[in-house]
């Protein structure tokens, strides 16, 4: 293969190097250029561990051709003001494409939707309390209401706080023999289980982050294959719908 700019040239067996340096990728992996959707930039309040530039350049070494950068930062990227900053930075700095998820709650802190309609407007690709979940049930449904107005989805931390407790190690014997606090997997299972229902319930698009449980796994498989279930309903139902062409030529 002969690259020329960056761009894929010839493929065959004899490709002329046109004086190209010759890369010997005996026992390599050519793919395309990779999409990271969960990367901490650190900016803005921590460029000490994190820059766009630097990020991002880590990304152009890692094979990756655009990320999408997660808002828990210092201030977290919650309003229209911090992820414009953000955008302009990223058009300056950044070695790739960058896309800013924002938050879903102020400051994350699961009280109060921030503006949602404001930040999709400033380019916000997605919605998250990145590590934080969001506990109310009734905050969560108007999270997924207000997000559906602007066609962005939300990426979920999914955790019952009252059931993790601050734990530090997976519940168990090796955790109770150690003294440890234990994170029973249910802590993110029921979590998961009730954010699915509620995005079920409002036709809302939602992405689980952190999965750790099998049990979360196994619920985000049922949804899947419930989801594609109705979905070929409704396709069958448009098809043979009384107000379609096809359906009164039937008929006939």
């Amino acid at each position: 293969m002969r690259i020329d700019n960056g761009t894929i040239a010839a493929v065959g067996e004899k490709v002329d190097a046109n004086e190209h340096r010759v890369i010997d990728a005996a026992g390599l992996v050519l793919a395309p250029a990779f999409v990271d959707p969960h990367v901490h930039l650190r900016t803005p309040g921590r460029e000490d561990e994190e820059t766009v530039a630097s990020g991002t350049a880590a990304a152009a070494a890692g094979g990756s051709c655009a990320i999408l950068a997660m808002p828990n930062t210092d201030p977290v990227v919650d309003t229209a003001w911090t992820l414009g900053a953000l955008v302009e930075r990223a058009k300056q700095e950044a070695v790739v494409s960058v896309g800013f998820l924002a938050a879903i709650t102020r400051g994350q802190r699961g009280e109060e939707l921030t503006e949602m309609g404001e930040l999709a407007d400033r380019g916000a690709v997605a919605f998250s309390d990145d590590g934080m979940p969001v506990a109310s049930a009734g905050l969560m449904r108007r999270a997924l209401q207000y997000a559906s107005t602007t066609d962005r989805p939300l990426a979920l931390h999914c955790e019952e706080p009252t059931l993790s407790k601050n734990a530090h190690v997976h519940e168990g014997r090796v955790a109770a023999e150690l003294g440890f606090a234990g994170y029973p997997s249910v802590a993110e299972s029921v979590a998961v289980e009730r954010d699915i229902s509620l995005a079920a319930y409002e036709n809302g698009r939602i992405h689980v982050l952190h999965l750790s449980a099998a049990e979360s796994v196994d619920a985000l498989r049922r949804a899947k294959e419930a989801a594609s279930r109705r979905a070929a309903r409704r396709r069958r139902t448009t098809s043979f719908s009384p107000t379609t062409p096809s359906a009164r030529s039937t008929r006939m």
